[in-house]
């Protein structure tokens, strides 16, 4: 082949290869196409539909132009037996005026659930192109776990599929409001007495330990309910756990018609459960529990028996020349020492000229008998209850005797009683001081008002808290309220400390007493000392810092007598040395001599 020819044939291949690269594809194709979970797992519970735990899809792709579109379908992978729900879809959102949710046949814009197992995305124009997809499962009534599976696909516009199939798990549970199991910690139970049938709360129950199969002590309402609260038609048991008591049931109605069956049953639901003594006194304890074991509840009834013992309280232990009302209260108990809560007690006055009550009676209420009594003239007796209604009654349990004092009136006021309740206090604290009028032999008046003070009543030497009571008001007004007189013969005033520290001296001037003029007009006072704990720390730490000095002192002083005493020692030692020393000094030198007239005489005798 010549060079031309080769030359004409490169410009041809050439200029094919340039014509091929300059034309454009026939088919655009979509790009970057993605499928993510917001989450890999959701829940549900049985009978609901879209939840705050149902898992988010998204499906994205860049389109080459409107039109081109994708899809996701769902299945089942796994799921528990018996289940027929399917996943269901729900559009959340889409990519704002670019795209739209699409079937096979139409558009449909609008966000909510979608029909179909198979969900289309389409473009409207070119360009990044989402939806968003709730799933879930429609309605399961099946608990258990779910394996969804999502799998992408491109639908038109071509190109090649670049997202990947996804997969979740959806845990359903049952839900709350149709469980079937009841809950001990939902269910209720509440005891009322026979008389009561409408209290929503427990009550005190007591009752004649009397056996009968047919005179119910109280009822025991129960309310049997699944954790969500809402009530179940399960039996419940009840057992007598400990103490005496029969049961029964049956449907609570105005004349109730049941009867004692034992002391553990079975109770339908709705019904409720009846208590009978059994001739036994003591406490009853009854367990209410599901039909599974669980307790609800326990309730208590007291069987009593006949009174066996009565004991007497004095309220008042001065009483006035009337009827004054709750002076005396008293319990009764059976041989067991079981409260006895309902009955008649009376009352009887050892010296009917002084108060006048004999056989007076009083029913038991919650166990407690309350008594009246009317003094008709000063002076003491003692007044005793008992069980018998008259002095020829077969039994009369007695109480031991209380003393109670008819005291005397205003004729008799004779002086005033001034006290503090403590002695010292810190510095705003809370204080009570006691008036009490008196008769000549010191002896507390009737309760009533009396003028016991001149006018100014009580003052201060500092100001009080401002919370105080008044108490520069001449009369005894038991906590400064008028008309309310003295109660258990005192008039008791709360006032608080002032803020200072020191002494705090109240003092008062008495008004005019009828029974004595030499203790009328007369001043009277009491102090106490107001302190903080930290003035009361500092001053001991002084006293004890002046002790310690103190002690310090005197050690230091018997240091020093024992140091003079060690120095006259040291001195008489150095002197009985010194005195030793001479005497020896004086020996040697006289031994010395003998040495020297011996030794002469031997030269002496050796010379000749």
């Amino acid at each position: 082949m010549s060079t031309t020819i080769k030359r004409v044939a490169l410009v041809a291949v050439a200029a094919l290869g340039l014509g091929v690269l300059s034309v454009a594809p026939s088919t655009a194709a979509n790009q970057g196409d993605t499928l993510v979970l917001s989450a890999t797992t959701g829940t549900q519970e049985t009978t609901d539909t879209a939840t705050a735990g149902s898992v988010t899809a998204t499906l994205s792709f860049l389109a080459s132009a409107a039109g081109d579109s994708m899809s996701v379908t769902a299945s089942l992978v796994s799921f528990p037996a018996g289940n027929t729900a399917l996943p269901v879809f729900d559009l959340v959102e889409t990519t704002t005026g670019t795209l739209q949710a699409s079937s096979a046949a139409g558009t449909q814009n609008a966000a909510g659930p979608r029909t179909g197992l198979v969900q289309y995305v389409s473009a409207t124009a070119s360009g990044t192109t989402s939806a968003k997809f709730k799933v879930y499962l429609n309605a399961p009534t099946v608990a258990g776990s779910y394996v969804v599976k999502l799998t992408p696909a491109v639908v038109a516009g071509g190109g090649s599929l670049n997202a990947t199939a996804q997969t979740f798990t959806i845990t359903v549970t049952a839900k709350a409001a149709l469980d079937t199991t009841v809950s001990a910690a939902t269910s209720t139970s509440v005891i009322t007495s026979t008389s009561d049938t409408t209290t929503a709360t427990d009550a005190t129950v007591t009752f004649a330990k009397d056996a009968t199969l047919t005179n119910e002590a109280a009822y025991i309402k129960v309310a049997t309910k699944n954790a969500a609260g809402v009530a179940q038609t399960e039996s419940y048991t009840a057992i007598v756990t400990s103490g005496p008591g029969l049961l029964g049931s049956g449907p609570l109605t105005n004349v109730y018609s049941g009867d004692a069956r034992g002391r553990a049953i079975t109770v339908k639901s709705g019904d409720v459960v009846t208590v009978y003594g059994d001739g036994s006194s003591g406490v009853s304890t009854i367990q209410i529990s599901t039909a599974a074991g669980a307790v609800i509840g326990t309730e208590k009834v007291t069987f009593y028996g006949d009174i066996a013992s009565i004991v007497t309280t004095v309220v008042k232990p001065v009483i006035g020349v009337r009827t004054d009302a709750g002076v005396l209260t008293a319990k009764a108990y059976d041989a067991a020492g079981v409260l006895v809560s309902a009955g008649t007690l009376y009352a009887t006055s050892a010296d009917t000229t002084i108060i006048s009550n004999s056989y007076a009676s009083a029913s038991i209420t919650s166990g407690v008998a309350t008594f009246g009594l009317t003094g008709l003239k000063a002076g003491s007796t003692t007044v005793v209850v008992g069980s018998g209604s008259s002095s020829t009654a077969t039994t009369n349990v007695k109480a031991a005797a209380a003393a109670v004092r008819v005291g005397g009136t205003s004729a008799e006021l004779a002086n005033v009683k001034v006290t503090l309740d403590k002695a010292s206090y810190a510095p705003g604290e809370l204080a009570v001081i006691t008036v009490t009028p008196v008769d000549a032999a010191g002896l507390a008046l009737a309760d009533d008002t009396y003028t016991v003070f001149a006018t100014g009543g009580i003052t201060s030497s500092y100001t009080l808290g401002g919370a105080s009571v008044t108490i520069s008001g001449t009369t005894t007004q038991d906590g400064a309220v008028a008309g309310t007189g003295t109660v258990s013969g005192s008039a008791k005033y709360k006032v608080y400390m002032p803020s200072v520290e020191g002494d705090v001296k109240f003092t008062w001037t008495t008004g005019t007493l009828a029974a004595s003029t030499a203790n009328s007009a007369v001043a009277g006072s009491v102090t106490v000392g107001v302190s903080s704990p930290s003035t009361s720390a500092a001053i001991d730490a002084a006293n004890e810092a002046a002790q310690a000095a103190s002690d310090a002192t005197d050690a230091a002083l018997a240091a020093a007598d024992a140091a003079d005493a060690a120095t006259a020692a040291a001195q008489d030692a150095v002197d009985a040395v010194a005195a030793l020393s001479a005497q020896v000094n004086k020996l040697i030198a006289a031994l010395k001599a003998q040495i020297t007239t011996l030794t002469n005489l031997v030269i002496k005798k050796l010379g000749k």
